[in-house]
């Protein structure tokens, strides 16, 4: 399974520090902010890999995304679950909120499918799979589905 890098574990690191990783770290939108602020310098431990500042974009200059949401009952490793698929498909996540209520888990990922390995459909069908393993909703949708509700 990948590592995820969150804000925490930047904040750590002193300004100007070298932080190496191995390819295909995942890195939260929060922590590359911070990457960024504190002038943290990457270095991948296989050669080849583009960090996410670096990551090639579509076109029009935007990235695909897509938005994960995940329900159901609280417990461990959810998210680590969730990032290991994400990862093995190379899906990048950009932002991620969840928050526990009264014993439930709700999280939601914003995720970069620009470079990704798999197809859509594919990676949507291994998430809900994985939810009904683990007895949750999983759900994957295009950020374009949003775009095309809202147009006038």
């Amino acid at each position: 399974m990948r590592e995820v890098v969150t804000r925490a574990k930047i904040a750590e690191l002193p300004d100007r520090a070298e932080l190496k990783v191995a390819a295909g770290t995942i890195f939260t939108r929060a922590a590359r902010e911070l990457i960024k602020e504190k002038g943290i310098v990457l270095r991948f431990i296989e050669e080849g890999v583009l960090t996410p500042q670096q990551k090639p974009q579509q076109a029009d200059g935007e990235i695909e995304r897509g938005i994960v949401t995940v329900i159901g009952h609280d417990r461990v490793g959810i998210i680590a679950q969730i990032a290991g698929i994400l990862a093995e498909a190379n899906v990048n996540i950009l932002d991620i909120s969840q928050t526990v209520l009264q014993g439930f888990f709700a999280m939601i990922m914003i995720v970069d499918l620009s470079s990704s390995r798999v197809g859509f459909t594919e990676l949507r069908q291994k998430l809900e799979e994985t939810g009904e393993k683990m007895s949750l909703k999983i759900g994957l949708q295009h950020e374009d589905a949003f775009k095309y509700m809202h147009r006038l």
